[in-house]
């Protein structure tokens, strides 16, 4: 039932039905995190991960990655060095802001955590899975960007053995304390900084470093 309820809903998503806005967000994000539906069509080296129809990729560098979604762009960040580690971290759930979430399934952990902008949108960070989501949507856009974001993140499948192979050979030091995946920013300025200076990304641009996007 559970995988059933994941294509469902990513068919839900992807063809723009407002069945979804009859979810809220505990339910889009519990029945997607506890399914076990796995599904993967982009590879990348070490992991893999599945892209929901109606996103594409239009910038990555390393571990970093740019989707976009009409007028969204999603940004991704793959910590491969702390999947590889096993680094334990915690969050706190907090009060002052729109939404706040520990997120866990078996050995998987994170948070997701919504606050308002000061341009009246809202800045979605979740962290599951030893990955990172960060994107500014409208109002009416947080359900499909939580469910895109949650399926995301949820399918991504760690290689272990190419990992152990890259770490023995030091090919992911580059990837070490580019930031920390675990800590929520304090603000959401960086990212609209990126995004009012630059706009809709191309995949021929190369001058914008989506590292940048944090603190």
């Amino acid at each position: 039932m559970k995988k059933v309820f994941l294509c469902l809903l990513l068919l839900l998503i992807c063809n723009g039905c407002s069945n979804i806005m009859n979810l809220n967000y505990e339910q889009i994000i519990n029945n997607t995190l506890n399914s076990n539906y796995q599904l993967a069509n982009e590879n990348r080296r070490g992991y893999k991960y599945y892209l929901p129809k109606g996103m594409r990729v239009i910038k990555r560098t390393g571990t970093n990655e740019i989707f976009s979604k009409e007028d969204d762009n999603y940004y991704l960040y793959v910590d491969l060095v702390s999947y590889y580690n096993k680094v334990d971290a915690s969050y706190e759930e907090k009060k002052d802001v729109v939404f706040s979430k520990n997120i866990k399934k078996d050995d998987k952990f994170g948070y997701i955590e919504i606050k308002k902008t000061t341009n009246e949108k809202y800045f979605i960070e979740i962290m599951y899975n030893y990955a990172k989501i960060e994107v500014i949507v409208s109002e009416d856009n947080i359900k499909e960007a939580l469910a895109y974001s949650t399926a995301i993140l949820t399918s991504i499948n760690y290689q272990d053995t190419v990992l152990k192979s890259l770490m023995e050979t030091n090919s992911l030091k580059s990837n070490e304390v580019l930031y920390n995946i675990f800590e929520t920013a304090d603000t959401e300025s960086s990212y609209l900084q990126i995004a009012e200076e630059y706009g809709q990304y191309e995949e021929e641009d190369e001058t914008v470093d989506p590292n940048f996007i944090r603190r």
